[in-house]
């Protein structure tokens, strides 16, 4: 029985000293413990994969923040030193060349920390004492992100400042006819985002479609023309200009309702006015459709007839 027992305690072992637990002396004391208890008991093999996983303990935390890790630290050596006593006395040897090697690491890192700067340069502030001016690395830390911030501001309004400055690309001058469509000139706008520009494309070709079919019924001046007529001359158009309203620099990014920016909420509103205009050319579609629908009808009445005279 206690051999199994011992088994289930090498995994707990070997789990507490490679994981979080390894930072607790409690839990590596509480492992050793289960451990040395059934070695004692008869299962005296435990004891050497036992020390070779504190091998490992302390490969992984004697030389990385072992300030933070010395209790547990303290308890693994303990703990090491009974495996020798119980029959791992090879432990000795590799304890003894890593203890070495610890030291001399440790010692070139404490004679690096205390040098002086070279003559000229001034140590860094971060390594001053506070009592003589330097600043905790929180206080630095603090004013960095300060610092950042404020940089991230005067680029945000010399950017702004550069936009309003020079003239944008829809200023150049354009003819009379293409200046009075303003969804056509709006296509041409560098200052739209790409995926608007491809939903005013979108519009304009939809529109211009339903307008025109439309007009071939003789319904020019339905009110399903008057609200495709809108969406092209008035409703695209005016969602655009507040849009190009908004900051350059903050249109994309800073969020204006619901975490939406300005870029996502043109979007939407030009997905509506698509969905709209679909709605108005189905509707048209359905209206001109009775025409070709009667049509059939009557060739259908027509020639259904003239099969029942040749069969008479």
């Amino acid at each position: 029985m206690v051999h199994p027992l011992a088994a289930f305690a090498l995994v707990f072992w070997g789990s507490v000293i490679f994981g979080r637990r390894g930072r607790e002396w409690r839990a590596v004391a509480l492992a050793a413990f289960i451990l040395v208890a059934l070695v004692v008991l008869g299962a005296d093999w435990a004891v050497h994969p036992a020390a070779g996983m504190l091998l490992g303990f302390f490969g992984s935390r004697a030389f990385h923040r072992w300030r933070a890790n010395w209790p547990a630290l303290l308890v693994g050596l303990l703990a090491g030193v009974l495996f020798m006593l119980l029959g791992a006395g090879w432990l000795i040897v590799p304890l003894f060349v890593m203890g070495m090697i610890w030291l001399f690491t440790t010692a070139l890192a404490w004679s690096g920390g205390k040098t002086s700067a070279p003559h000229g340069v001034p140590p860094s502030v971060s390594a001053l004492p506070e009592q003589g001016g330097g600043l905790p690395m929180g206080s630095l830390g603090a004013r960095a992100e300060k610092a950042a911030a404020r940089a991230v501001r005067r680029e945000a309004r010399r950017q702004t400042r550069t936009r309003l400055e020079t003239p944008p690309p829809a200023a150049v001058p354009v003819p009379e006819a293409a200046a009075a469509d303003l969804l056509t000139a709006y296509l041409r706008d560098e200052r739209l985002p790409g995926e608007a520009r491809a939903q005013l494309a979108a519009l304009n070709l939809r529109t211009r479609e339903a307008l025109t079919y439309l007009d071939n019924l003789g319904q020019s001046g339905s009110e399903a023309a008057y609200l495709a007529r809108a969406v092209r001359d008035e409703y695209a158009p005016t969602a655009v200009q507040a849009y190009l309203k908004l900051p350059p620099t903050l249109a994309n990014t800073a969020p204006l309702q619901d975490g939406k920016t300005g870029r996502d909420l043109l979007r939407e509103q030009l997905d509506l006015l698509l969905n709209a205009v679909q709605d108005i050319l189905k509707t048209a579609l359905q209206a001109g459709g009775q025409e070709l629908l009667t049509h059939q009808r009557f060739l259908e009445d027509r020639f259904r007839q003239v099969k029942r005279d040749l069969e008479v």
